[in-house]
């Protein structure tokens, strides 16, 4: 049961119409500060922040306490010109468990809530597709990311039928987290253009360096496998 933690920009409507009409750009400067400063605060301490819609964040931290969580939210709370809320709970799919953080956010007033729950491995499946910037040059950067776009759309519903959550890293790259028991599955379902790794860890930082040394791998190995699975 992975622990995921989702954070709230509060009243984000409110705070962005506060900023005027010529606000798109600040908006976008602020949102990469929230994320940069988010990142950071859980990188520290071997968690992972997934890139999602930035008025809501997504956080894989097991292996944070409790006490810890408060401190990190404390230091986001404090810093940042919008209020902000933090739901921290665990579930065997984490799918599940952003569903029933985003229900307490809707039914509580609560700024922070941390619900104790046993934490088991997270799966990372790290996917890039095949000779993307050959592509780029061949089609152009715009059909590229077309191609990355609907690879992401494909994944996210792959990933959700099996319980689990899928992110856009930028360029070609997709991160899926899935649960211990069918992100086999999932690999099953990888379309033949691309290639993966996958990287299981307790801890969340661990087990997207390992995904992401598992895909080096496969493209080491001249994508002679198209997933490699590396664990601790």
């Amino acid at each position: 049961m992975p622990r995921i933690t989702v954070v709230e920009l509060y009243n984000y409507r409110k705070w962005t119409e506060s900023l005027g009409s010529d606000r798109e750009w600040i908006i976008q400067f602020k949102q990469s500060e929230i994320h940069s400063l988010l990142q950071r605060l859980i990188a520290k301490n071997d968690g992972f922040v997934l890139p999602f819609r930035y008025d809501y964040y997504i956080i894989l931290s097991n292996t944070i306490s409790e006490k810890r969580h408060e401190e990190i939210y404390t230091a986001l709370y404090t810093t940042l010109d919008v209020p902000i809320r933090m739901v921290s709970l665990t579930s065997k799919y984490p799918f599940t468990a952003q569903l029933w953080a985003t229900r307490i956010l809707a039914h509580s007033h609560s700024k922070f809530t941390y619900i104790h729950g046993e934490e088991d491995p997270n799966v990372i499946v790290h996917i890039d597709i095949n000779d993307i910037v050959r592509k780029s040059y061949s089609t152009s950067i715009y059909e590229a990311y077309v191609a990355a776009v609907e690879l992401y759309h494909y994944i996210v519903e792959t990933v959700s039928r099996c319980g689990g959550l899928a992110s856009y890293l930028g360029g070609d790259n997709v991160l899926a987290v899935l649960p211990l028991d069918s992100y086999e599955d999932f690999l099953d379902k990888l379309p033949n253009y691309v290639k993966a790794g996958v990287g299981i860890s307790l801890i969340p930082r661990r087990a997207v360096k390992l995904s992401t040394e598992a895909l080096d791998a496969v493209r080491a190995e001249g994508r002679l496998k198209k997933f490699i699975i590396l664990t601790e």
